[in-house]
């Protein structure tokens, strides 16, 4: 597991990532920037680089917090609403996850250029 910052406009956010290959693959690229636009549910945009993923680990949904990357568009993704609802989204496959509360993350509007970084233990 590797523990990640983003920085997300005045927002930053603490997050885990897991012992997948995709998440392996985005640590190699540490530190990037990735332009992403904020939702209701979420705040994502594309990765300029494609990552690895196990096809039989692809699921539909989330829960809030998630951070997903999308193998069929390559969008990274990190998701802070509508978990209940989240079971029409497939081809999703779960990178990480958000330390802590997710409030700040709902707060966000418009686009950011998000900073992506290994955390400093």
């Amino acid at each position: 597991m590797q523990p990640i910052v983003m920085h997300i406009g005045d927002a930053t956010i603490s997050a885990q990532l897991n012992d997948t290959a995709a998440a392996h693959a985005l640590c190699t690229q540490l530190p990037v920037v990735i332009p992403m636009s904020a939702s209701s549910v979420g705040i994502c945009g594309a990765a300029p680089f494609e990552l690895p993923v196990d096809s039989a680990r692809i699921h539909r949904g989330w829960t809030n917090g998630d951070i997903n990357y999308n193998p069929g568009g390559g969008w990274l993704a990190v998701f802070f609403d509508d978990e209940e609802n989240s079971q029409r989204y497939g081809d999703q496959f779960t990178i990480g996850h958000i330390e802590g509360s997710i409030e700040e993350l709902r707060r966000l509007t418009g686009s950011y250029d998000v900073t992506i970084e290994a955390r400093r233990l």
